[in-house]
């Protein structure tokens, strides 16, 4: 991985949105919710280097507070996902029988709908806030680790090593944990930082259909919601969180796609 120039662009950039995210109220030149209807869609200028938007709040404040919207909310779906799927994929898994027909019953049905159209349905439905996201985004996202989850506990078990711990008496907690869980993690983790990037789209297409943050909030998504009646007379208005959006999903997604899990 040394040679993977690739992966380290990625974690580079990726490292950048973070730091910038932590540092947000260092690096912005002014309060991303400050109103001053005298300066609405001004040019860029020394002063508002990306200009300002319909309500006269500075575009660059608001993109850099975006940032910490997005990576953080992004995050915290992605871990309350693998929390709930791990636990159930492994037991799923290696239990097999009726526990794993019933489970494979559901998740067909979830699955059976588009994740982004399901989850906007909840969205809808429970209203727009960030806990709501979180609860419509979760709800559907679970599904999908832990069939990977149950998928590869299924072969793993059948693994010379895992028999041999089982004609011994070893306890199934112990299997999982020492013969099976090791050689699960690694790749769910791998797969879950390039969804990393899938989330933030989800996040950002819910509140640019209104359906997502509130609307005094900064984030990408409701930036291009704000901006879409301007775009042809202003743009950039659109571009500045296009691009973010474009860079986050690029870099979370060569990760996992240049990552080698097997070293």
């Amino acid at each position: 991985m040394r040679k993977n120039k690739v992966f380290y662009v990625a974690v580079l950039i990726i490292v950048f949105l973070v730091m910038v995210a932590i540092f947000a109220p260092l690096i912005a030149p002014y309060d991303p919710q400050y109103l001053d209807i005298s300066l609405k869609l001004k040019p860029p200028s020394a002063e508002h280097i990306f200009g300002t938007d319909h309500l006269g709040r500075d575009v660059f404040s608001r993109l850099i507070y975006g940032t910490r919207i997005s990576l953080l909310l992004a995050t915290i779906i992605t871990v309350i996902n693998l929390l709930i799927a791990f636990p159930i994929g492994l037991f799923v898994g290696y239990k097999g029988g009726r526990v794993d027909k019933v489970f494979s019953w559901f998740a067909n049905i979830i699955m059976a709908f588009p994740s982004f159209l399901l989850s906007m349905s909840l969205a809808g439905i429970l209203g727009q806030g960030v806990e709501n996201i979180v609860i419509a985004v979760t709800v559907v996202g679970w599904v999908y680790y832990a069939r990977i989850i149950r998928n590869m506990v299924f072969n793993v078990k059948n693994n010379a090593y895992v028999k041999v711990a089982v004609t011994m008496g070893a306890p199934s907690s112990y299997i999982i944990r020492k013969h099976i869980f090791p050689f699960v993690f690694k790749p769910i983790l791998v797969i879950a930082l390039s969804q990393i990037g899938s989330v933030i789209l989800m996040i950002s297409g819910f509140s640019f259909l209104g359906i997502g943050v509130q609307p005094n909030v900064s984030e990408w998504g409701m930036m291009l919601n704000d901006a879409r009646p301007y775009f042809r007379r202003i743009p950039m208005l659109m571009t500045y969180p296009g691009m973010a959006i474009l860079l986050s999903v690029l870099a979370f997604n060569l990760i996992g796609d240049n990552f080698d899990y097997e070293k």
